[in-house]
Formats: C-alpha cells, sequence, structure tokens
C-alpha cells in the first residue's frame, strides 16, 4: 500500500527524510528543480521499513502504486515463466529506481531483497499530482526512467555475447562501474547475490560461474574470498571482453 502523503510531509516535518542530505541524491534525483520545486518532490517521498533478506518487496499480480529507489541493500528482480523455472533479469543498487514493470497493469516480476534494504517510494497518484504544480518533474522522472532502462539494455547487449566468460567478466564490469558511479571501489566490493543467483541471470550453471571465477584467478586478473571480490587488473579484465569483440568482428 502507497504510503500517503499526509504521513509523509509529517515525515519530513520530523527530519526523517530530507533528499538534499542524501549521498545518493545525484545518481536517483531528478535535477534542474528549483528549491521550490525539489521540496515540492520530497513531499512525495516515503521510505518504507527495512525488508530483510529474502523478503518480497512486491510480487508478480500486484497493483501497481508506486516507484521505488533504492537507499540501501540490494535486491533481485525476478520473472516466473509458465515452466516455473524463475529467471532474474537484474539486480538494483543503492541510488537505483525500480518497479517500472507494473506500470504498464501491474507487476510482472517479483521484487526480492537480497540484504536489509532500505526504499525510498515515490507514490504514483502523489507524482501525478504534485507534477500539476512542477511542470519540469514529469521530464526529469522520464530522464531517470530513460537512464534505468538504457543500464538494462546495455546489460543484456552484454548478455548476448557467446562465451559464458563474456558474460561473467561483462556482468563483474557492470559492477565494478556501478560500485564507482557511487563513490565506492571499482576494484574492491562485496556480492550481493550468490553464485546461484548470478548463474541464473547469466544463464549458466553455478558450477560454471565457480569455475571462471578460479580461471580468472588464475589468470591474475582478480581474487576471489567468499563473496569478496578484489579486481588485480581492471584494464586486463576489460581487454579480455575487447579482445573477444575483436575476434568476434573479425
Amino acid at each position: 500500500m502507497a504510503i500517503s502523503t499526509a504521513t509523509i510531509v509529517a515525515d519530513l516535518a520530523n527530519g526523517k527524510l530530507s533528499c538534499r542530505d542524501c549521498s545518493l541524491a545525484e545518481l536517483c534525483l531528478p535535477r534542474g528543480l528549483d528549491i521550490k520545486d525539489m521540496e515540492r518532490f520530497e513531499s512525495i517521498v516515503g521510505q518504507r521499513a527495512p525488508y530483510k533478506r529474502g523478503e518480497n518487496i512486491y510480487r508478480a499480480g500486484d497493483n501497481f502504486h508506486a516507484l521505488y529507489a533504492v537507499k540501501s541493500g540490494s535486491l533481485k528482480t525476478v520473472v516466473s515463466p509458465p515452466d516455473g523455472n524463475e529467471q532474474i533479469i537484474g539486480f538494483s543498487m543503492p541510488g537505483e529506481l525500480f518497479g517500472f514493470d507494473g506500470i504498464d497493469d501491474g507487476h510482472t516480476c517479483t521484487a526480492v531483497a537480497l540484504e536489509r534494504t532500505t526504499l525510498c517510494e515515490l507514490p504514483l497518484d502523489a507524482v501525478a499530482e504534485v507534477s500539476q504544480a512542477v511542470p519540469g518533474l514529469h521530464r526529469e522522472l522520464y530522464r531517470v526512467m530513460a537512464r534505468e532502462i538504457s543500464v538494462d539494455q546495455s546489460m543484456l547487449l552484454l548478455l548476448a555475447r557467446r562465451t559464458a566468460e563474456d558474460r561473467l567478466v561483462a556482468f563483474l564490469l557492470s559492477l565494478s562501474k556501478r560500485f564507482a558511479d557511487r563513490g565506492f571501489s571499482q576494484t574492491d566490493f562485496s556480492l550481493s547475490m550468490s553464485r546461484h543467483d548470478i548463474a541464473n541471470y547469466l544463464g549458466l550453471a553455478a558450477e560454471t560461474v565457480s569455475r571462471l571465477f578460479g580461471r580468472l584467478s588464475e589468470a591474475g586478473l582478480l581474487t576471489v574470498h567468499g563473496r569478496k571480490i578484489h579486481i588485480q587488473d581492471l584494464d586486463g579484465l576489460r581487454g579480455r571482453v575487447d579482445g573477444c569483440n575483436t575476434a568476434q568482428a573479425s
């Protein structure tokens, strides 16, 4: 259920919410709004209670009420085909918006927290109401949505590579960039998703993912300790993919 605008405004008055003070503001806030318009935007943003690992944010078939921005933690988005085999179609990190699958006619995916996760909520009705007073808000929200969709499309192109190693390397490079965009290390980070989840997303077997991590480690490109990743040779890892591009083009 969407959080009421009145409740959100009360939270703002109590100092519980402040988009402008959030470290992720540059990533997920609409840009180009003046102070007054930004205050109006803040008035519709609500925060939900933290989700535990494995808890659903919403399920396929749920009505669409809001878009969500990840404030902390991470989540996976899953679809369930008629054959019953769940397929992970994406992972969301802090500063990223999700929930677009529900805009047309209710949610077609299920969103699941991978760890303790906190979200900011943009209730659909409140967004529409405030947009009438802030003409630039719709345009800015469309820009943010287009950016998220572009990222998803880019990953689909990367995952269309022919070899299993290409897919894993592309996935790791994508994570590296996303961590860097958030001010974190692009070479040292922890995976919130399991090997099984990575394999599901990449269309591989979990054993294949483990074997590929070993191969990349033996090549001196990275070291792996459980879910902790240290990229030893970022340029070399990039070259691994670029080299495959050149070979395929030839």
